[in-house]
């Protein structure tokens, strides 16, 4: 038997009549060897594969860890700058529904009270799926920022500030991406 294989390796290695068909031997016995490579390395992953399609309520559920490092970082920003009057985090559950799952303090103005975007938020919602900050058509100064996975928008991130503020878009953005990291970062 191990006669046979030193023979096969024999074989594929001794030159050939010419240069050119030992140059075409060898780099066909590379090529197969790359795709067998890859083909194992796809069969291995196979069923590894997270669904990382989901709403953040479904998140929070596989994993409470993050729901409270995800706090943990609303409170960080809302405390780091004193002119935010509120943050909101809400679900966006599909194209119509908006749920609020985190908001801070807890006594501030919801500016999606009715759980739906509201008329005249239509350009709105083009910006998030386009991952890009935007702000509401409010009586209030704010930013909105998306929270996205690897392909769509699955929650938003709304901050208010104070009245006569310019809204700070570099840091709710930027809460923004790390909330999105922390809930739809693969791990591999």
């Amino acid at each position: 038997m191990m006669d046979k294989i030193i023979e096969a390796v024999k074989s594929i290695i001794s030159p050939e009549q010419s240069w050119s068909a030992f140059v075409m031997k060898i780099t066909s016995l590379i090529v197969v060897a790359i795709i067998g490579y890859i083909g194992f390395q796809q069969y291995t992953t196979l069923d590894e594969e997270i669904d990382t399609e989901i709403p953040i309520v479904e998140v929070y559920e596989n994993d409470p860890e993050k729901q409270i490092k995800v706090e943990d970082l609303i409170t960080k920003l809302i405390r780091s700058n004193r002119d935010i009057e509120s943050v909101w985090l809400y679900d966006w559950i599909d194209a119509r529904n908006i749920v609020p799952l985190y908001n801070e303090p807890r006594n501030s103005t919801d500016l999606l009270p009715t759980g739906y975007w509201m008329e005249g938020d239509e350009y709105v919602i083009g910006h998030f799926v386009l991952s890009q900050c935007t702000s509401l058509d409010r009586d209030v100064p704010n930013t909105a920022c998306p929270i996205m996975s690897s392909e769509d928008a699955w929650g938003v991130l709304l901050v208010t500030f104070q009245d006569g503020v310019t809204p700070d878009l570099k840091t709710t953005k930027a809460t923004a991406m790390k909330i999105s990291e922390i809930l739809y970062l693969i791990n591999r």
